[in-house]
């Protein structure tokens, strides 16, 4: 009595334009949700110091300070930055991936 496997096994290979696509179209979707919140959180930066020199120093404080254990619009500031920076990274990727397999 034979019995057929519930896993079906492929032995095509990954297509590296499908992947490029799905990184590209990942990566532009991070950065349409974190664009907003970066420039929100800027500007509440900038609007709670005193001059725009004091606002830049205080968002370039802010990308210097904790990850983990911030709290505020400053905070916000650096992990909206780091995710849009991660969203960059998808983006190039998929693009590179999609050039490669063209």
């Amino acid at each position: 009595m034979s019995h057929t496997s519930p896993i079906a096994y492929s032995t095509d290979r990954i297509d590296a334009a499908a992947v490029g696509t799905a990184l590209t179209r990942l990566g532009l979707s991070v950065l349409a949700l974190t664009v907003p919140v970066v420039a929100g959180a800027f500007a509440g930066l900038l609007a709670t110091a005193g001059s725009p020199e004091a606002g830049m120093a205080l968002a370039l404080r802010a990308l210097d300070g904790p990850l983990f254990s911030g709290v505020g619009l400053a905070w916000l500031f650096h992990v909206a930055t780091l995710v849009g920076l991660c969203g960059c990274w998808l983006f190039g990727a998929g693009l590179l991936l999609e050039g490669l397999s063209d």
